[in-house]
């Protein structure tokens, strides 16, 4: 054999065996830092990376991935993360992992060193984090000494800017439709032609001559009647249900009523007691604060998650024409992790070991055929974790659901409130439970943290009259536990969130020590003039559903005593006609 065949063949695997030995794994380590960093916004470190091929296998170690928004902490660190590939399906440019390993994962590690990227885009908080900050931040405490009901004798409202004024022009649009719609469906016109028919029947079964014959059409005749009954029943509770839920949107006027005195009270500089603006005030930073991390760790898992059993599974787009897989009857997807397990450490101080795993995940679910599920669980001492999800993509939509419960942490300086108005440092032992679902777009779910054996350190500087100060210094220092609740609704792209603290119904009952009397006064006449400006479209709304609601019930009962006048005389004459031959009639009521 000629050396110019073998020296070229030789010197090309040396070339390819020395790219991967020298070159391979620093190309896929910095891919893969770029790959993260444009994920998270952060820098991110990876100190070792080492790849084999005989198995295939990769070895991760030393992973950090900063904060965004906080520049000298972690978003995440991990000790090692480890996997072996099956061999057979990467001839099928497939990855499968049966069993992978992470360790060592940690949350909101310290950094010595700056984690901001230089480059990167500064990343806005989401619009419901903003609006809940913003919210919390309405109630000033300077309000509360400049409290005068004099200045609402003088001031004017905006009739055509109340919302109640708004809601009632709505509603009384709406409820013409909706009962212009029932008024349609309470039409007696089908019933009547029923009733013809059953004339029609019954005279022509007191024309048969058979007695049986016409012993058999009496009888229908009876069931025919009694199915007219009891559908006109049906419909009849039907449209009074429906006539029901139209009225009982009227409801909606008083709730903003309230909104309409509480925006007058503050236009006016006059604080709102209320235990709803209190909470928020409390409890609005500190759960916008959480809620922001965790909305950033669901965007980054939706945007490498497959939404639907049809997203990134059966199709690659390439430059030229479209490469269509068609799976076999044992086809494995193109990515697929069956089980990875998860080991790490909860919390900085007295840290909770936990471990776990995660099962199912994969590019394609519906060929996998299995939702991705967490399963993971930590105890020390009297301190335990419990977690579980689940993600099913094999539908038209994601679906998702978690809970979470974590007992026994211990909480040191957990800071509610703000510095410009109240604040209260709590230290002690609290309990976590939370769950939460999506499905597509909708969200919804409520979390719980509850304290006992509580310190609250409260202060009340920014507070200048004293009589308030003492009331909210000896309300909180009296305290020895607090609850902290949110529930969550609407979509992802516009959610919702409520806020509760039992601290805000203690903190109420401190202001209303010191200015329930003068509030109460200015309260009270923010409601006359809200009450006096939203009168003439409430009384035009009431004495509306009022006539219509007569008009419909006339109407129905005027059907009712049609049928029920019918029935009874059709089923006496039906007996008489029918009695020597002993028919079973139904029994007839309305």
């Amino acid at each position: 054999m000629r050396l110019s065949y073998i020296i070229p063949r030789i010197t090309l695997l040396f070339l390819a065996w020395a790219f991967f030995y020298f070159a391979f794994d620093p190309m896929l380590k910095r891919g893969m830092i770029k790959g993260m960093e444009k994920a998270a916004k952060g820098k991110v470190e990876i100190s070792g990376l080492r790849t084999s091929f005989l198995p295939p296998a990769l070895h991760i170690s030393g992973v950090t991935v900063a904060d965004s928004k906080e520049e000298y902490k972690n978003l995440c660190e991990l000790s090692a993360l480890e996997f072996k590939m099956e061999g057979g399906p990467l001839l099928e440019k497939k990855i499968v992992i049966d069993k992978a390993a992470l360790s060592g994962l940690k949350f909101g590690t310290a950094r010595t060193t700056s984690g901001k990227l230089l480059l990167a885009k500064e990343e806005a908080p989401s619009e419901f984090v903003t609006r809940l900050s913003a919210s919390s931040k309405d109630f000033a405490i300077d309000r509360v000494e400049s409290i005068k009901s004099g200045a609402i004798s003088s001031y004017k409202i905006d009739t055509d800017a109340l919302e109640s004024v708004k809601l009632a022009k709505e509603l009384e649009r709406r409820y013409n439709e909706d009962y212009k719609t029932l008024f349609e469906k309470a039409d007696f016109k089908k019933y009547q032609d029923r009733i013809d028919a059953l004339k029609a029947a019954y005279e022509k079964a007191r024309g048969e001559s058979n007695q049986l014959k016409q012993a058999e059409a009496y009888s229908k005749v009876g069931k025919e009647l009694k199915k007219l009954s009891e559908d006109f029943r049906k419909d009849r509770m039907e449209l009074e249900a429906k006539m029901a839920e139209a009225k009982k949107s009227l409801k909606a006027i008083e709730e903003a009523r309230k909104k309409d005195t509480a925006g007058v009270m503050a236009r006016l500089k006059l604080p709102s007691f209320d235990k709803e603006s209190l909470a928020r005030m409390l409890a609005g930073p500190a759960v916008a604060a959480k809620t922001e991390k965790v909305w950033k760790w669901l965007a980054i898992a939706r945007r490498y998650m497959p939404q639907s059993a049809n997203a990134k599974t059966l199709s690659n787009e390439a430059p030229r024409g479209r490469v269509v897989h068609f799976p076999g009857r044992k086809s494995l997807p193109a990515f697929l992790i069956k089980e990875l397990s998860l080991s790490g450490e909860l919390g900085l101080q007295e840290p909770l070991d936990y471990a776990g795993k995660i099962e199912g995940i994969t590019s394609q679910p519906k060929l996998y055929g299995h939702p991705l599920t967490v399963e993971i669980n930590g105890a020390k001492g009297a301190r335990s974790l419990s977690l579980s999800a689940l993600a099913d993509a094999s539908g038209d939509a994601l679906k998702t659901k978690a809970s979470m419960k974590y007992s026994g942490m211990a909480v040191k300086d957990l800071k509610l409130g703000s510095a410009d108005s109240i604040s209260v440092d709590i230290s002690g032992f609290g309990d976590f439970a939370g769950d939460f679902k999506t499905e597509g777009e909708n969200i919804q779910g409520r979390a719980a943290f509850r304290l006992s054996g509580a310190k609250l350190s409260p202060n009340a500087d920014a507070v200048k009259s004293v009589p308030l100060r003492k009331a909210v210094l000896e309300t909180f220092s009296s305290l020895s536990g607090a609850s902290i609740e949110a529930a969550f609704s609407g979509t992802l792209k516009k959610p919702e969130i409520a806020v509760d603290t039992d601290l805000a119904r203690a903190l109420s009952g401190a202001f209303s020590k010191a200015f329930g009397a003068e509030v109460k006064k200015a309260e009270a006449e923010a409601e006359k003039k809200v009450d006096a400006a939203l009168a003439p479209y409430r009384k035009r709304l009431d004495a509306l559903t009022a006539s219509k609601e007569a008009e419909f019930n006339e109407k129905l009962g005027a059907g009712e005593k049609s049928i029920s006048s019918f029935g009874d005389s059709l089923l006496k004459n039906i007996k008489a006609k029918a009695a020597p031959a002993k028919v079973k009639l139904p029994k007839f009521k309305l």
